[in-house]
């Protein structure tokens, strides 16, 4: 009798406990249903490039189950496309809010997606949000501390800002990881011409020439991997030319005949050479096949 009745209760207890499990497989599946059809609706109504609808089916999916990123990653494209380039009307800046929060919901997911990446930096970049583009890509490079594509990001933003120093050194530490990309060096040395050339902001004379040797020294490095870089021999041209006014600026200022006229003479060498590098380039540049592909990301 005492076995009877454990047995019952053991009997009641798996009843009970299959119950739950069906009503929950039941629950599950109807919830799983529903985002499916929710997707099944979103994915319609975004090929028909309705965004408005799109976007209220894939918050319906997600709502269901906020773990699935390709729903995230759609809904950022959603946005996206209701996005007036440029704008700071409002409705623009709540696109662009809810754009940057559900693509970097998707890379939370998935990790790393470069193709997202250059949606959110062209975001920022387009809707001025520079700021705050600086700020997530810092908060992302301390938990990927050697991640070349964060460093050059945050360069190129910091440069849109006007922070040389700062650009300068994240250009150097994505170059430093990278030593056998050209693109890193040509790009300081871009950075080097660049603030050399700025005339509402002008460097002393003696800045000027060191940061321009920098230039040079880094483009340098580029041609020594390639030497049939475009763009290496047009910065080279560009670095010349920079040598060539410090030096014209140099003999302004000299009061010795003789060293004014070895400065100009300076200056002549270094525009001879400026054009040489020129030269190069056209010729590179004549004999390149044009590309006919469009660059990802670009609306």
């Amino acid at each position: 009798m005492v076995i009877d009745k454990k047995v019952k209760r053991f009997s009641a207890g798996l009843a009970a406990f299959l119950l739950f499990f069906l009503l929950l497989s039941s629950l599950t599946g109807c919830a799983s249903f529903k985002e499916h059809l929710a997707m099944k609706d979103a994915a319609a109504a975004y090929k028909a490039g309705h965004w408005d609808e799109a976007i209220t089916n894939y918050k319906k999916a997600l709502a269901i189950n906020q773990y699935r990123p390709e729903n995230w990653k759609h809904l950022g494209f959603c946005y996206w496309n209701i996005i007036e380039p440029g704008s700071s009307q409002p409705k623009d800046v709540e696109a662009t809010n809810n754009a940057l929060e559900a693509f970097q919901n998707y890379l939370k997911i998935v990790k790393n997606d470069p193709a997202i990446q250059d949606y959110i930096i062209n975001l920022y970049l387009n809707q001025n949000r520079i700021e705050d583009g600086v700020k997530f890509y810092e908060s992302l490079l301390a938990e990927n501390p050697t991640d070349p594509r964060i460093l050059y990001t945050l360069s190129v933003m910091y440069g849109k800002l006007g922070d040389f120093d700062k650009s300068l050194m994240y250009s150097k530490k994505k170059a430093d990881l990278t030593p056998t990309d050209p693109a890193g060096y040509i790009f300081i040395s871009a950075l080097c011409w660049e603030r050399s050339y700025n005339k509402f902001n002008p460097l002393p004379k003696e800045q000027r020439e060191k940061l321009v040797a920098e230039g040079m020294q880094m483009v340098d490095k580029a041609l020594s991997l390639d030497n049939n870089s475009f763009e290496g021999h047009v910065y080279k041209n560009l670095l010349y030319r920079q040598f060539a006014e410090i030096s014209k600026l140099r003999a302004e200022d000299e009061k010795d005949r003789r060293k004014k006229k070895e400065l100009m003479d300076e200056a002549d060498a270094f525009l001879k050479k400026a054009d040489a590098e020129r030269d190069i380039a056209k010729e590179i540049r004549k004999n390149k096949p044009a590309s006919s592909g469009k660059t990802e990301g670009s609306k």
